[in-house]
């Protein structure tokens, strides 16, 4: 899940609809990579699914996730990303209504395509 903006307000940022959210941080607040991040959205091309990215400034705090931690600690490819969601924490909290159905659809995609994308990814020299 990731915080998305009012666009009300006219906030520039990710939104609800439009997409499930790669989240990158420079501070490695999140686990995400130049590979893997490549990987999802060549999944999300190929399968029609639409994707939004997210850099957080690197001088802005931010929450962090456990892909850092699983990353680091057993070598597997991690990506952060989440279904953009307004008000997170709060009673109130919404999200649209399209974003969980592309998730489930990027997440089915994954764990059927995802060996011929990673071949796809190898060097051979």
């Amino acid at each position: 899940i990731r915080h998305c903006i009012n666009t009300l307000r006219g906030s520039s940022g990710i939104n609800a609809e439009y997409g499930v959210a790669i989240k990158h941080n420079s501070n490695q607040r999140y686990a995400t990579t130049a590979v893997g991040a490549a990987m999802v959205r060549e999944l999300a091309r190929r399968n029609g699914i639409p994707i939004q990215e997210v850099m957080v400034r690197n001088d802005s705090p931010c929450g962090s996730t456990i892909g850092p931690i699983i990353s680091a600690n057993t070598a597997i490819r991690t990506v952060d990303l989440g279904c953009p969601q307004l008000s997170m924490h709060s009673i109130r909290e919404m999200g649209g209504a399209e974003d969980p159905y592309n998730a489930v659809k990027l997440y089915g995609a994954f764990y059927e395509q995802f060996a011929g994308i990673d071949a796809s990814t190898k060097d051979d020299g």
